[in-house]
């Protein structure tokens, strides 16, 4: 279903079409029948954040990040219509629901944050966008506690700083994504060895540690080897473009760990660049152009076939890494 919505029938590169183009009842100026909503935008980002398939879960997360910063700044519209990057007449100039809808997917889907103030418990689950080194959450409310968490990454390790501003009978939960690839060598807290677990998904992995919060600061440091990850960076048409977006459709590792394959989709004969996060780890690319590396990023070209106009273009890339 994901890889469904995933596809350029459903996503626009400004978010969500409540219904596919290729539905007979589609009408990209109706109000029900084939518009962009950024409230369906920010549903879908949710529950691909939800099943762990963060490529197309940033995508339509940072397409509602970005309608905030189009024209009236902070005013994020209702309606956008489902063919040209245009807002509707029919639609509110500012709707609650479509700002809601970036907040809501940032904290619970790319920061993985849930509260259970009953038990005193914080859950941290971050999907960090491949080219993200670092970012900070501050005053994050527990009960009476107030956090702030300060994120770090390497390619060989996690750092989790916590901060707190009071004590309690409290914990965290942190339990970071890794690509399927990463070893764990070990979990540390405060330089004492700490107690974790693997949780493998069908995309990527979460390693857990529960972590008692005390007052002060106190430091977590998961180690590893062989992360590698991917990530693409959208962007939004010029006022009445049309959406010529790339889409991850699906990814797929191969039962060593030494394969990765994605399925892409875009405009015909569009070329198009990823970001390789660690990419010292490829030996090879097929169906891609590996450029030029810089510290712990590459960036890849993948240039999409030309083919008739309507049809859903699409490529795969399969990369090749080094035996771990």
């Amino acid at each position: 279903m994901i890889e469904e919505l995933a596809r350029p029938d459903h996503q626009t590169d400004w978010g969500m079409r409540i219904l596919s183009s290729q539905d007979p009842k589609y009408n990209p100026g109706g109000y029900h029948y084939g518009t962009v909503w950024p409230l369906f935008t920010g549903w879908a980002s949710i529950g691909e954040y939800r099943y762990h398939r963060p490529l197309p879960a940033y995508s339509n997360l940072r397409a509602n990040a970005l309608l905030a910063l189009n024209g009236s700044l902070g005013h994020v519209a209702e309606v956008l219509s489902g063919d040209y990057f245009q807002t509707l007449a029919t639609g509110t100039p500012h709707q609650i629901w479509s700002a809601a809808m970036i907040v809501n997917p940032l904290l619970s889907g790319l920061l993985g944050l849930r509260v259970d103030a009953t038990s005193c418990q914080l859950n941290f689950a971050p999907h960090v966008p491949a080219d993200w080194s670092s970012f900070s959450a501050n005053n994050v409310h527990l009960g009476a506690m107030v956090l702030n968490l300060d994120y770090q990454r390497t390619p060989d390790s996690i750092r989790l700083e916590v901060q707190s501003r009071s004590t309690g009978h409290c914990s965290l939960q942190f339990s970071p994504a890794v690509s399927l690839r990463a070893r764990i060598t070990g979990a540390r807290l405060n330089g004492h060895a700490l107690p974790f677990q693997i949780e493998a998904n069908s995309s990527d992995q979460h390693v857990t540690v529960n972590v008692p919060i005390t007052s002060g600061q106190s430091t977590v440091e998961i180690g590893m080897k062989d992360n590698f990850e991917l990530g693409e960076t959208s962007t939004l048409p010029g006022l009445g473009g049309s959406s010529r977006g790339l889409r991850v459709l699906s990814e797929s590792w191969s039962p060593k760990r030494d394969t990765l394959n994605l399925l892409l989709s875009g405009a015909a004969g569009e070329s198009y660049e990823l970001s390789a996060w660690n990419p010292d780890q490829i030996s090879s690319v097929e169906g891609a152009e590996l450029e030029k590396k810089t510290g712990t990023e590459a960036r890849v070209r993948v240039q999409l076939p030309a083919s008739a106009p309507g049809s859903d273009p699409r490529a795969t890339v399969i990369f090749h890494l080094a035996a771990r």
